[in-house]
């Protein structure tokens, strides 16, 4: 949530290079759950495991995306009187706060 709520301040692009690369790191966490998972469940039902830790993943990510998009972005443009560029960075700060607090 950290380097997602500082893409709101970014203002150069070696800045968002940075923050890009520590948004990848943590979500390369996907590949070790997949793999714990694996671990974990015996093979009748590793499938449906990984379906089910993989599925729930991507939906949080959609529902974010749809969220962020849909609802947040246009809210803050009104807000903001039609500054788009205000309105996608605080977007991008309340949903990191948001991830935070509840955490």
């Amino acid at each position: 949530a950290i380097p997602t709520a500082c893409v709101g301040f970014v203002n150069t692009a070696v800045g968002l290079y940075i923050l890009r690369l520590f948004i990848g790191i943590a979500g390369g966490t996907f590949v070790m759950c997949q793999y714990w998972s694996s671990q974990m469940f015996t093979k009748e039902v590793v499938g449906t495991a990984n379906a089910l830790v993989g599925g729930w993943g991507n939906l949080g990510g959609g529902v974010t995306q749809l969220v962020m998009g849909s609802a947040l972005f246009p809210l803050f443009k009104a807000i903001y009187g039609g500054d788009s560029e205000k309105a996608w960075r605080t977007v991008c700060v309340v949903t990191a706060v948001v991830d935070i607090s509840n955490g």
